[in-house]
């Protein structure tokens, strides 16, 4: 092989291998451990529960019906999506106020929330059902609102995050996006205000809402194709 091919050849193996890592280091999940969360105050009607009934792992449980959120110890800058399940649940309480998500996180008057309720308390910012609601400087905007409700001891896939300029949601067979640049940073979390709720199954990673990242050894098989293809046309001329 000629000095120059050895030379593309070695560029060609070094740029392969940065797209195997670079794609390795996307898939690779958060660990979520809600025993490491914090409690915070309600991002609507305000107010700070001293404590869930049951966290750890990628769940928690609130049997309480109270107000509060709990915040990750964790924090995104850039893309990201965060999903898992909720569910409105009724076995110590049965109530119809709110639960919901919230991301973009720094605090209770900074974040968007995504919040639902079963026809009881509407969000602070007159948002009723389902809706997503921007929190700046504790001034609220409502992103979207539609007369939806959720239904009682239901378990509903949820999923929020950032791509680019744009966050989204899908909630209930409902899904969403807006170009929104607000928040480009900030941890997730959910809440509850009035309501007993379950949140489990969740899953945090720093990559985009609905990307599809290649196992590791496709993309070994994949760089090694690429760069025999390249080899094979060198040698035909």
């Amino acid at each position: 092989m000629h000095q120059r091919n050895r030379s593309r050849f070695a560029v060609g193996l070094v740029a392969a291998a940065g797209l195997v890592a670079t794609a390795q280091i996307q898939a690779t999940p958060i660990t979520v451990d809600t025993n490491l969360w914090t409690l915070d105050t309600a991002p609507s009607h305000g107010g700070s529960t001293t404590s869930w009934t049951s966290v750890g792992g990628n769940q928690a449980i609130q049997n309480t019906n109270t107000n509060g959120s709990l915040i990750s110890n964790f924090s995104y800058t850039g893309d990201f999506v965060f999903s898992g399940k909720l569910t409105p649940t009724t076995a110590s309480f049965n109530d119809d106020d709110i639960l919901g998500v919230v991301f973009g996180w720094t605090d209770a008057a900074n974040h968007y929330r995504l919040g639902w309720e079963q026809g009881g308390w509407n969000d602070t910012s007159g948002a009723s059902g389902l809706w997503l609601v921007r929190e700046q400087g504790g001034v609220s905007s409502i992103l979207f609102q539609q007369e939806l409700f959720w239904s009682d001891n239901v378990a509903y896939d949820f999923e929020v995050g950032r791509s680019g300029n744009q966050i989204s949601f899908s909630l209930a067979g409902v899904s969403q996006s807006f170009v929104d640049t607000t928040f480009m940073s900030g941890k997730v979390g959910f809440y509850t205000e009035s309501q007993t709720a379950r949140f489990e199954g969740l899953s945090s990673a720093p990559q985009p809402p609905g990307a599809t990242v290649p196992e590791p050894g496709s993309l070994v098989l994949l760089g090694a194709g690429l760069l025999g293809a390249g080899a094979a046309r060198r040698l035909r001329r």
